[in-house]
């Protein structure tokens, strides 16, 4: 059995998205799908300084709706990188593995990027790097995947599988369960499962757990070794 997972290019998602790419022997990041604003693309959430969910953000040009992720060009006027990090004061003397996290973060911010899917996918190879997990990982862009022609958008999940002939079960995030004819992926000869992590909680320095952050913050306060049951804890819907 060989698993195939695909997504669009997020910014340090929360642990659901990790969940998936774990179980999945191949990754492919929809790179030359279509931007969708005041998504998980560009932001996610972090805890605030005064323990209130807080948003980073990466800012964007302004573009058409319909440019894909990989022509999203990074607002660099803008001194984002900075702001980003100094949001990150909550866990200074919360978190114990804060300076592994900043670290991870800088590293990021060295570079500059020509779009905004390359900062995003660097940011799930950090990511794999600190939690150890080696997959097969390809983009849309290189598999010309939109050259196969126009598909009803539940049908993307069929068309990239298939460019790999030993994959034969497609997993995807629980919300796609209302969204997927899962009859369609049947007539391909495929098996499509939807993933729900339970996102078990753990110490955030508070008193009340606030699910479904940012992947930041799980990192924050749990090795990669507590992270890792974290990932195996889901079921399919």
């Amino acid at each position: 059995m060989k698993v195939l997972a695909a997504h669009q290019t997020y910014f340090f998602p929360y642990i659901g998205y990790y969940s998936v790419l774990n179980r999945a022997d191949i990754m492919v990041h929809m790179d030359s799908f279509q931007f969708e604003k005041r998504s998980w693309m560009n932001r996610n959430r972090i805890i605030g300084a005064n323990g209130e969910v807080k948003y980073v953000i990466v800012p964007t040009q302004k573009n058409h709706r319909s440019t894909p992720n990989n022509e999203i060009v990074i607002d660099y006027s803008q001194e984002w990188e900075k702001t980003i990090i100094n949001q990150f004061g909550y866990y200074l003397k919360r978190a114990p593995y804060y300076k592994e996290v900043m670290g991870m973060l800088e590293e990021l911010f060295d570079s500059k990027y020509d779009n905004l899917s390359e900062l995003a996918m660097k940011s799930t190879e950090l990511v794999l790097k600190r939690l150890g997990i080696k997959k097969d990982i390809y983009k849309t862009s290189d598999l010309k995947v939109l050259d196969e022609g126009p598909h009803e958008p539940d049908e993307w999940g069929i068309v990239i599988s298939k460019k790999f002939p030993d994959v034969d079960v497609y997993i995807n995030a629980p919300g796609g369960k209302s969204f997927y004819d899962v009859s369609k992926y049947e007539k391909a000869g495929l098996k499509i499962e939807f993933m729900q992590n339970r996102l078990t909680p753990y110490d955030q320095g508070n008193d009340e757990f606030i699910p479904g952050l940012s992947i930041l913050d799980v990192m924050m306060f749990n090795s990669p070794e507590q992270i890792k049951p974290m990932l195996e804890d889901y079921y399919i819907l």
